[in-house]
């Protein structure tokens, strides 16, 4: 029997509202993302763990340009952990998040238009994803490219359980614009802030 992967308080870098989010403790360019053991549905927070694993696949070259990547599921000594990729800043820092960019007026010019880009990939992918906000898209250095792009980190799959995004189309792209406008919304909230 494997031995789990055992995370300390040393490892944790934040607390989202429904994961914890560990520094691997033997490889710095990932990052393991757990379930809070406490919080309301746990359950059903567990089961979208498996489901991002299952639907956080680039269906082309230019969707692993604009999705975190997925390594795999690791049994830990806080319960399972996701294993991602580590989006980082040219100096190797971890990727500052939309909401933080907004918070701090550091969106210019050149960030507002890469988010255009951005957005303009998320409503024209069949990846399902259904919560985009500000907290769950990063900017992040692409080493091979030599420049910054907006990843989205989080929210990958349909959370009912039947997944009618799959299905339909028209039910795909309701969803993204709600998504989509929600998410906006909260942008200029933010920058108006």
């Amino acid at each position: 029997m494997k031995q789990a992967l055992v995370l300390t308080d040393e490892n944790l870098l934040t607390r989202g509202n429904d994961r914890y989010v560990f520094q691997h403790p033997h490889d710095s360019q990932l990052l393991i993302k757990i379930v809070i053991p406490d919080i309301v549905k746990y359950k059903s927070k567990l089961r979208e763990v498996y489901r991002e694993l299952k639907e956080c696949k680039p269906n082309n070259q230019t969707d692993s340009l604009y999705m975190q990547r997925i390594e795999g599921l690791v049994e830990t000594n806080r319960g399972i952990g996701q294993v991602i990729v580590k989006e980082c800043d040219e100096h190797n820092r971890i990727a500052q998040n939309l909401y933080q960019l907004a918070l701090n007026k550091e969106l210019d010019a050149s960030k507002l238009q890469k988010l255009n880009v951005f957005l303009a990939w998320f409503v024209t992918t069949s990846v399902i994803i259904n919560s985009l906000h500000c907290k769950n898209i990063v900017y992040a250095w692409d080493s091979v490219r030599q420049e910054y792009r907006f990843k989205v980190i989080d929210g990958f799959g349909d959370k009912t359980l039947f997944q009618l995004s799959k299905l339909s189309g028209v039910i795909r792209d309701k969803n993204k614009l709600k998504c989509l406008k929600r998410m906006l919304r909260d942008l200029n909230r933010l920058q108006q802030a």
